[in-house]
């Protein structure tokens, strides 16, 4: 989802980006953006894709399909639910340049091997003067993209009494509370 000039990644809202990036294709055909995504989803699923298309599926519905050197085609749906974020997010993103991207769930349907590139993607962005902004419940996801990115901040956020409340920890401040049997996830009470 766009708004102005930021990007919202939501595994809830895949459908709606399908239908964004099927009445934008041309243009995202044109710009070369299917073509530098195939290779980076290629070392994350262990095949060759030379190109990306979206073409109706089943019932209509939109999918992304690979293309591989010798011509045939791979329904990325068929690689799992985080490949096909991670292409939507990535096509999205270089068709529109945000300021700030967000990325709601970011763990979700996530590997390990992709979680690492999201993270080493995040640090690009950010080097290149884009805000990167994620949520998760997953401790660990937290720390994988932190360990990818300079003065990575993780905040906790609770709600009590109708008032939200964060804490901002650096990632050594999360380390030495996993250490001391803290998870700042459940902390609230005992981080001030």
């Amino acid at each position: 989802m766009l708004t102005g000039e930021s990007l919202l990644i939501s595994a809830e809202l895949t459908k709606h980006a399908y239908w964004y990036m099927h009445n934008n294709w041309a243009n995202i055909m044109n710009l070369g953006i299917t073509k530098e995504v195939a290779k980076d989803i290629s070392r994350l699923v262990n095949e060759n894709f030379v190109n990306i298309t979206i073409e109706p599926f089943l019932g209509g519905r939109l999918a992304v399909f690979g293309f591989l050197e010798d011509g045939t085609r791979i329904r990325l749906g068929d690689l799992g639910a985080g490949a096909q974020i991670y292409i939507t997010a990535r096509i999205l993103y270089e068709l529109t340049k945000p300021k700030l991207l967000l990325w709601d769930d970011v763990e979700s349907h996530m590997n390990p091997r992709m979680l690492v590139r999201l993270a080493e993607w995040f640090s690009e962005l950010i080097e290149s003067g884009v805000q990167v902004v994620t949520t998760t419940h997953s401790l660990e996801a937290a720390k994988v993209i932190a360990e990818f990115i300079d003065d990575a901040k993780i905040c906790t956020t609770s709600l009590k009494d109708g008032a939200l409340k964060t804490k901002e920890l650096s990632i050594d401040e999360v380390n030495s509370l996993l250490s001391a049997g803290i998870d700042v996830r459940l902390a609230d009470t005992v981080i001030v």
